[in-house]
């Protein structure tokens, strides 16, 4: 019997609809590349040099029979095959993309067997065929309303107190937030002002900005462009009803800010809607494994934060309060423990704190812009199927969107207008700020000169300094006194069943 606290809130749950997928229908918004796949290879290694072992749990010994879910290519299982000498394993995924038998060492293919089949599926195994089943990042594929339905059925095939081993990371889009998204002004303001409903855009004769909510539901009277004021045939025909300082905005506005990413954001947050995949699976996982499993051990989520831009690491290095490096024991970022049956938000809060700062500090140096890396190469995977979301968004916007461009070496603005799709154009405009911002605060470039002490390489600097050489000084530091995001959040549970 299931004594998981959780299971007192499940009943409205299971009498949802099984699932929106059509049967047989994969769910895959990411085109797994070789980026995508060298990464796997990076947190391949980081996650077992930090648990020591390939697994989170120490097994008393090498189990007998074992799954990996989602296998990818296989490097984890063909590895698990070479250091367990006396184990069988199945790695199984959707795609017939892991190494041939004829390749790998003969002690190693006589124990390794490739499957192919949908995870959302019936499992092709037997009840209580494995020992050990493990399945790591598999949230861009499995939307919510199915993860009881995967689990139960791992469940099913496990032998009684086999061990399934999850590692799953919530989905992030990593960018620094917008310093402000809403300016309501307040009826004391002088100068003219149209305000509507909290999907309009609010205009002021003396600053503007979006508000969030109209990233949602375009008004039709509005454009898709940074200033997003009302349409030229709802604006009164006489130029003097208007005050000169919102005239002007009007006939000249200003180019949109090159580090907001609020768009892309939301047609990130779109895509993963179209799919029903949860944008936060490390907090509805205690949920849906309770419901199959009774014993469940887990650590805090390890949050890794945002690196700093180039200016804002340039400032840092002149102020006395600088980040110094702290050396931590990676060990202990995974240490198990069972989850509570009534869990403290205080307490789990806690351990979420103190793993951001203490992994802040130590990752500045080392960690984070693997990381990042690591994350931005996922969206990078997702680029058409969020194009389709941001489509699906904006597509209906009236006014044609104006794409501008920075010249090398100039401040200036110019615009050009695309003979096909001018929402495509605004999309690349948008996705290549959102890489070079992402480039500059990976900085792999400046962390391999600073730890191997290289000079700067001759011949033309990277398009991301290009890019934020390019920014108004004002523009380069906006984000400086803005709290640090997440670019990951990793967390690992293992599971027993009984």
């Amino acid at each position: 019997m299931n004594n998981s606290p959780h299971t007192n809130i499940d009943v409205a749950l299971l009498s949802m609809p099984k699932c929106r997928r059509l049967p047989g229908e994969v769910i895959s918004p990411l085109t797994y590349t070789n980026d995508v796949v060298n990464f796997d290879h990076w947190d391949h290694m980081f996650i077992t040099n930090c648990c020591r072992s390939l697994t989170l749990y120490d097994f008393d010994g090498p189990p007998s029979t074992i799954l990996d879910l989602g296998c990818g290519r296989g490097l984890w299982a063909i590895e698990a095959a070479r250091q367990w000498q006396g184990s069988t394993i199945v790695g199984f995924d959707i795609e017939s993309r892991q190494p041939r038998s004829n390749v790998l060492e003969k002690s190693v293919s006589r124990r390794l067997r490739w499957v192919q089949g949908n995870l959302l599926e019936q499992l092709p195994f037997l009840n209580g065929q494995f020992d050990f089943v493990r399945m790591v990042r598999m949230g861009l594929h499995i939307p919510e309303d199915e993860w009881p339905s995967v689990l139960s059925e791992i469940a099913r095939i496990l032998k009684p107190h086999g061990v399934l081993e999850v590692i799953e990371e919530d989905l992030i889009f990593p960018c620094q937030s917008p310093r402000s998204h809403d300016v309501t002004p307040t009826s004391g303001e002088s100068g003219s002002s149209t305000q509507g409903s909290l999907t309009d855009t609010v205009v002021t004769a003396t600053s503007y900005h979006k508000s969030v909510s109209s990233l949602k539901v375009m008004n039709k009277n509005t454009s898709l462009d940074t200033f997003s004021g009302p349409s030229s045939t709802s604006l009164p025909s006489s130029s003097t009803s208007l005050p000169s300082a919102l005239d002007a905005q009007l006939r000249h506005p200003k180019p949109p800010d090159p580090q907001d990413h609020s768009r892309l954001q939301r047609a990130w947050e779109e895509m993963l809607d179209t799919y029903f995949l949860s944008p936060q699976p490390l907090s509805v996982l205690p949920l849906y494994l309770s419901l199959s499993f009774s014993n469940i051990r887990s650590h805090p989520p390890l949050q890794i934060p945002l690196p700093r831009n180039t200016s804002d690491r340039q400032q840092q290095l002149t102020t006395q309060h600088s980040i110094s490096t702290v050396q931590l024991d990676p060990a202990t970022l995974f240490e198990l423990r069972a989850l509570s049956a009534q869990p403290s938000a205080e307490a789990d809060y806690s351990s979420r704190a103190s793993v951001m700062t203490a992994g802040g500090q130590r990752s500045m140096s080392s960690w984070a812009c693997m990381h990042l890396a690591r994350t931005v190469r996922t969206i990078v995977g997702c680029k058409e199927s969020i194009w389709s979301a941001y489509e699906r968004l904006y597509g209906e916007d009236p006014t044609p969107p104006v794409v501008r461009t920075t010249q090398q070496h100039q401040s200036s603005w110019c615009d050009r207008t695309s003979p096909t799709n001018p929402l495509r154009d605004y999309f690349e405009r948008d996705w290549i700020n959102w890489e070079n911002d992402m480039a500059d605060r990976t900085s792999v470039r400046g962390r391999m000169r600073a730890e191997l002490t290289w000079s700067e390489p001759i011949g033309k600097p990277p398009d991301w300094r290009l890019w934020r050489n390019s920014l108004p000084q004002e523009a380069a530091l906006s984000s400086r006194d803005e709290s640090p995001e997440s670019c990951r959040s990793l967390r690992g549970f293992v599971c027993f069943k009984s």
